[in-house]
């Protein structure tokens, strides 16, 4: 039987297909193969980064050779991937057609899907009930394949397992819970985990071959970190990732929520660290930025629901590098 603590590290220094793919296989073997992750003929979202049009220089989104080489090992399990997010700014299609991936779906037969129809669902987190709203598409698919970009995050640190899966929540959805928050972190961080939970991938593989550091999840600069990492437990993920970065869990929101509600397992002495020997690759020089507010007044809510649309419709996020 799969660990379901078990946290794989493998080393990955490119975004070359053949390492990308090696590296992927890797990661699906100390698990059972992906065949014990997906079940033939299901139907499996892959859930990326996909922040805003970016190059993927800027390491703002989730590489483009991971989501492939992963909708690729999805489809040899015999399975049918969909490549679906719902951007804090902009298209999915546009996301996707800036990096190469449309003509790589159309390639492979698969769809990219905006995850929008916003559903309303309830939730009992750690004894207390949270009425969110998610992307129905999230919801009807048979298992979800986590894909982070890991990233420093202005408000809670770092993003990597749990955050990505804010993603699953539909358009300017998001914008509104940060109005929601009242820059109440706790309340902010614990809506996060049930957020996990509701959604629950069955697998997450954390795109840390080029990371971001100092100023993120958007204007920071690219760090080597030259892994990918991968769990069953987002909880587990975070909290090795949280390991590697030379960062103390208690000092990352969605860490500290996890505890206070009662969610995965964050003890690295239970937690079966596969591949790479986490204290070789540390991480001890990684710059984080200070942390703002998590609320936005009504003025930013607005803000950012007129700049999604522009970035949806006729703009472009930066020049083409």
């Amino acid at each position: 039987m799969t660990n379901l603590n078990r946290v794989s590290l493998v080393k990955c220094t490119n975004y070359s297909k053949e390492d990308v793919r090696n590296a992927i296989n890797k990661t699906f073997s100390y698990f059972g193969g992906i065949e014990n992750i997906i079940k033939k003929g299901s139907k499996v979202l892959l859930k990326p980064n996909f922040l805003r049009e970016s190059s993927p220089r800027k390491c703002i989104i989730t590489h483009p050779v991971v989501i492939e080489t992963v909708a690729e090992a999805v489809l040899e399990a015999g399975a049918t991937p969909i490549i679906g997010d719902s951007p804090g700014f902009g298209s999915v299609r546009k996301v996707a057609r800036r990096v190469g991936l449309d003509k790589v779906a159309e390639k492979l037969g698969i769809d990219i899907i905006e995850l929008d129809k916003p559903r309303k669902a309830s939730i009992n987190c750690g004894g207390k009930d949270f009425s969110l709203t998610v992307s129905g598409k999230a919801l009807d698919v048979d298992a979800i394949i986590n894909l982070p970009k890991l990233k420093v995050h202005v408000q809670v640190l770092f993003t990597a397992g749990v955050k990505n899966l804010y993603g699953c929540v539909s358009g300017k959805q998001k914008a509104w819970r940060h109005f929601k928050a009242k820059n109440d972190l706790e309340w902010y961080a614990d809506m996060l985990i049930a957020n996990y939970q509701l959604v629950k991938p069955v697998f997450t593989i954390v795109d840390g071959v080029m990371a971001m550091e100092e100023k993120g999840p958007t204007g920071g600069r690219p760090k080597d970190v030259s892994l990918l990492v991968g769990g069953i437990d987002v909880i587990s993920v975070d909290r090795v990732v949280a390991e590697l970065l030379s960062v103390r869990p208690e000092d990352v929101p969605v860490l500290r929520a996890a505890k206070r509600l009662g969610v995965g397992e964050q003890d690295l002495l239970k937690i079966d660290i596969a591949g790479e020997d986490l204290s070789s690759v540390i991480v001890h020089d990684f710059i984080f930025p200070e942390l703002s507010p998590i609320g936005f007044d009504f003025i930013r809510v607005v803000k950012s629901l007129i700049k999604h649309l522009w970035f949806k419709t006729v703009g472009k996020a930066e020049p083409q590098t």
